[in-house]
């Protein structure tokens, strides 16, 4: 927690003395059934005290302390500042001993008032009230009955009182259609702050702190479980505003920002919208500028919010949450602490859920776990009411947009999730593992069976596994990923639970993951593409890709796996470069065989030249008994003439692979192996054979010479 700097701004150049002079009580007049108004003692500096019907006026030729024994305003009264005489820069110290102050009417200051200080360590209710004053203004519950008008430090670390009779902190409190207009800065200092319903402008700023109160809260939290000690709802504030915690929760809901908002809280921090009974959105939270929010080792929750500029979420330990928002700019959310698994803690969690729009980039950096995604859990078998010893629960609903890039990362044994749909230009993610020695955690970058991730171009970086996620008999896919979330499994050897992950289509321009597991056994890739689909960077295990009807085109040099499957309804094939390092497999629909394509192969194809052919021509269909499967391509293909006589394919084969060509030691040659498999309706301008169920059907290769 940053320490608060004494507050000398509000000690003013003077060179008048704050000389105490004892006098009669004087009644002003004011809150007469409240409690009264009413004057103990006054300095040097005061001038006088003018009283009418339902007003008073105090005049100060300098910097000031009044004293009061009580001090309340009723709703049809008003209390005035004036520096007289024409006098500028003039502070005013205004402290009450006995009660909490409670305004109702008005309370000005004129323009001569530099700084006008109200302190009662009973606390101060504004209800209904309007404050104006031209210059800065400080509510404060510090006891500064003695302290010197010309150097006070309100953050001496002694309150005059933390707590109520009633077990409640002690509180400045701005209800119910109170109106302030402060020209300067407008600082509250207090155990407990609360604003709710009522507008605040501040030309210079609001700054609300919440200091010194952590020993009672720490001490009490039967009486005060997360306590609010600053809870701003429907408010309206114009200006900036900066909230100071040093414990306890802060709250902010269905309030409009004309401004930045910059909040630091050892506690819980919400920021969120106004729900009725039902959980319905009643209003949202709106912020024109910029958001910080830094919490230490608690939850940091920003729900049904609107910022119009750029989002700061770190959390130096424990959770940060972006649900149902709206973020004009960029996006930074970060939490960096660490703690051991199933602590019964907070666990270092980032999630974006519900519906939400970040208009630039997405920066996610998180210890533990990245979920874009969220969930409830209905058992937790850490519980003393569980009755199994799996987490279970449910995948929640929604959907992520940015319009910029998503960078994800996680840095110390957790994983990243995606199970709403979510779309950005360019999706950069990183799973780092955490090995304690004993069992490896997380380091994977996972999804269930329904989400589809949207970009032009991919990286994924994992330690584990990569894909998605499958039921059992044990377990439906809900309940499978809170349990590998919860216990941060890392999971590349458990192919009972691999399923592919689905993007839309587009680049993937890094897969890496390492060849094997630290059991020896293959790390999986699992992806499944919508739409045509670009592979031209990886460095990993065993790749496993399908593009149902579509175009699958591997290709570049920085492509390297043990194997690449393609499987499923995947269109067209494409391997396009020499140099191959990695193994093909596919499956063959017209006799259910597994073809295999070596990194030294070529492959070839059968012609088509037979009357009637074409796109979908019946003469030349073929069936697997469910499926029908057609010929296409232009009639009569021709390729290029090979370098040399190549065997003549068997008519009754649809697909064969042959040997390299050797090379002519006078004239080498270069391979280009080129792979092609066609799907139903996809008119490919190329030789290619069609298959149904996805299977590549027709290769081929042509050699080429240097």
């Amino acid at each position: 927690m940053k320490n608060l700097k004494q507050l000398t701004a509000i000690a003013m150049c003077s060179v008048f003395a704050a000389m105490q002079v004892s006098f009669a009580a004087m009644d002003t007049g004011l809150g007469v059934g409240n409690g009264g108004a009413v004057i103990n003692s006054t300095d040097s500096n005061f001038a006088g005290l003018t009283t009418g019907t339902n007003s008073a006026t105090l005049e100060f030729k300098g910097n000031s302390h009044v004293n009061w024994n009580t001090l309340n305003v009723n709703g049809n009264e008003t209390l005035n500042f004036n520096a007289q005489d024409g006098v500028n820069g003039i502070s005013v110290l205004n402290t009450v001993n006995n009660n909490m102050s409670k305004i109702y009417g008005q309370i000005n200051a004129n323009s001569g008032i530099k700084q006008l200080i109200i302190s009662n360590p009973n606390g101060v209710l504004f209800d209904g009230a309007t404050f104006s004053t031209a210059g800065d203004t400080m509510i404060t519950t510090k006891n500064l009955t003695g302290a010197d008008v010309n150097n006070i430090n309100v953050n001496d670390g002694s309150w005059g009182t933390l707590v109520t009779p009633d077990n409640n902190l002690v509180s400045v409190q701005v209800l119910n259609d109170s109106d302030f207009s402060v020209g300067g800065k407008f600082t509250i200092v207090a155990p407990q702050i609360v604003g709710q319903n009522s507008r605040i402008t501040a030309g210079e700023g609001l700054k609300l702190i919440t200091a010194n109160g952590a020993d009672f809260i720490a001490q009490n939290k039967s009486i005060l479980p997360n306590k609010a000690v600053t809870r701003l709802k429907a408010m309206d504030i114009n200006g900036n505003i900066e909230i100071v915690n040093d414990i306890g929760a802060l709250s902010i809901t269905g309030t409009d920002i004309k401004g930045d908002l910059t909040a630091e809280t050892g506690g819980i921090v919400c920021v969120d919208g106004i729900h009725d009974d039902t959980g319905a959105l009643q209003k949202m939270t709106t912020i024109t500028g910029n958001a910080d929010l830094t919490a230490h080792n608690q939850q940091l929750i920003m729900r049904d919010t609107k910022v119009d500029g750029n989002l700061i979420m770190e959390n130096d330990g424990g959770a940060v949450e972006l649900r149902n928002a709206k973020i004009g700019g960029n996006a930074d959310l970060t939490t960096t602490g660490w703690q051991p698994i199933n602590h019964q803690k907070y666990n270092h969690y980032v999630h974006v859920s519900g519906n939400t729009d970040i208009g630039g980039d997405l920066n996610i950096s998180s210890s533990q776990n990245i979920h874009i995604g969220n969930y409830q859990v209905t058992n937790n078998p850490y519980s003393t009411a569980s009755t199994a010893n799996q987490w279970k629960g449910d995948l929640l609903p929604g959907e992520l947009n940015v319009g910029g890039d998503i960078k994800a990362e996680v840095t110390q044994g957790g994983h990243i999730m995606t199970t709403i749909n979510t779309t950005a230009d360019n999706i950069d993610y990183t799973a780092k593992s955490y090995n304690d020695g004993t069992k490896i955690y997380g380091g994977n970058i996972l999804s269930d069976d329904k989400a589809t991730i949207t970009a032009n171009t991919y990286k994924f970086k994992s330690d584990g596994y990569i894909g998605g996620l499958k039921s059992n008999d044990l377990s439906k896919v809900d309940d499978k990923i809170i349990h590998v979330m919860e216990e941060y499994q890392f999971i590349p050897d458990d192919t009972t639970s691999h399923e592919y992950m689905n993007i839309d289509g587009g680049v993937i321009s890094r897969i890496e993951t390492p060849k094997q597991s630290t059991a020896g056994k293959d790390v999986q890739v699992y992806i499944r593409s919508n739409n045509n689909l670009i592979v031209n960077g990886a460095n990993a295990g065993v790749i496993n890709l399908v593009a149902p009807d579509k175009k699958i085109t591997v290709t570049g040099p920085d492509v390297h796996a043990k194997e690449i499957n393609v499987g499923g309804r995947t269109g067209t094939l494409q391997i396009d470069f020499p140099g191959r390092d990695f193994t093909t497999n596919y499956t063959n629909i017209k006799d259910g065989v597994v073809k295999t394509i070596k990194p030294t192969d070529e492959i070839t194809y059968d012609l088509t030249n037979k009357p009637n052919t074409g796109y979908n021509s019946p003469d030349f269909k073929q069936t697997d008994g469910t499926n029908t499967t057609y010929l296409v391509g232009p009639e009569g293909p021709v390729p290029p003439p090979p370098p040399q006589q190549q065997p003549t394919p068997p008519n009754d084969d649809n697909v064969r692979v042959i040997n390299p060509i050797p090379e002519d030691p006078v004239k080498p040659m270069a391979n280009t192996p080129i792979a092609y498999a066609a799907d139903l309706d996809d008119d490919e301008d190329v030789p290619c054979r069609k298959n149904v169920d996805g299977s590549v059907t027709v290769v081929r290769a042509y050699p080429v010479m240097d």
